[in-house]
């Protein structure tokens, strides 16, 4: 298992709000310092260690055909010539999970830390932006498929994510660096005695981290005065610890779904400015961020493999392949066909 260090990060973002909370205000515009370090380092907190697949796990995003093409900017509104961005993967919300408790399930060692951070929503429910807090939807997400050689090509998730076979089926390299981090998500119920020892010391581990930041945010917010211009300093504070915290909500599944040993990239409460809006299919809005470039995840290895009940399967792999190699110059992916058969009821 390739692992990153997530402590660093950790370490100095707790030493910086550690001296703020000490020193006090002793110099002019003190707390106006805490919005950059927060802009700064939460995009590298590793959440946990151990967040890169096996050496032969592939990772797969299963989607489908319009958003395939929508995603290489193929669409009703400009031709591809025409569109100057590059393609991305979609990060959606997830307030249109297939799971009811989606980011509800919390191990125990973690049910005292939202109940003791009730001033963090206080303070977010000020700022009309994050209206959305309650209902969940402030969390973004793409999700993959995990497994051996094949799972990119299966009649099991071509079911339940591939829409009924008539999609796609992107498989990733996923890079070591970079803005955007993928994380094997946790399984866990409501019985603690279920977990490994790894498992029980992995959920004690987030607990003490999370403790730790929030009693030193809250402190921090005691001392800010309840003067207006001090508000944007408070609204960045329970933002970025609302974000820690939701990113690790939305890591953690229950138990039933363990069979899908999936992997997600999130991303909480992204700048209002970022949303866009998916109404491909007519009778539901969707909303979504750009997530990373794909063609630094197509690289060699990938593949993108049309689905068994794509009509005109043959044409369609032929039209994909053009937008994928010959119009984004994404040349190392190998685009296929499936090989299953599959019939929609």
């Amino acid at each position: 298992m390739t692992m990153r260090n997530a402590q660093e990060p950790w370490d100095y973002l707790v030493s910086q709000l550690r001296e703020i909370s000490e020193r006090g205000p002793d110099r002019p515009n003190f707390y106006e310092t805490i919005p950059d370090l927060f802009y700064h380092i939460l995009p590298k907190l590793v959440l946990y260690d151990k967040d890169l697949p096996e050496q032969g796990v592939d990772l797969v995003h299963y989607t489908t055909w319009e958003n395939a093409l929508d995603m290489f900017n193929e669409g009703p509104d400009l031709p591809v010539k025409e569109r100057p961005n590059p393609p991305v993967l979609r990060m959606y919300n997830y307030e249109h999970s297939n799971d009811p408790d989606e980011g509800k399930i919390k191990p125990q060692e973690w049910a005292d830390i939202e109940k003791n951070a009730k001033w963090i929503d206080d303070i977010l429910k000020s700022d009309p932006r994050w209206v959305d807090l309650e209902s969940g939807g402030s969390t973004y997400g793409c999700s993959f498929s995990s497994g051996a050689s094949g799972v990119e090509d299966d009649l099991t998730y071509w079911r339940l994510y591939g829409n009924d076979g008539e999609g796609c089926a992107l498989k990733i390299v996923m890079p070591t660096g970079g803005a955007y981090r993928i994380y094997k998500v946790r399984y866990r119920d409501e019985n603690p005695t279920s977990r490994s020892n790894e498992e029980e010391r992995e959920d004690n581990d987030v607990a003490d981290r999370l403790n730790d930041i929030f009693t030193i945010g809250e402190k921090i917010v005691d001392k800010i005065s309840k003067d207006q211009n001090n508000l944007k300093i408070k609204r960045s504070i329970a933002g970025g610890l609302r974000q820690i915290l939701y990113g690790y909500y939305h890591l953690v599944k229950h138990k039933d779904y363990m069979g899908e040993n999936e992997w997600r990239m999130i991303k909480v409460m992204p700048s209002p400015e970022t949303i866009q809006y998916d109404t491909v299919s007519k009778n539901l809005v969707k909303r979504y961020i750009d997530g990373p470039l794909l063609k630094d995840l197509l690289i060699t290895n990938s593949t993108i493999t049309v689905g068994p009940t794509v009509p005109n399967s043959g044409a369609a792999r032929a039209y994909l392949d053009h937008l994928v190699r010959k119009i984004h110059k994404i040349e190392p992916v190998d685009v296929k066909n499936s090989n299953k058969t599959y019939r929609r009821v």
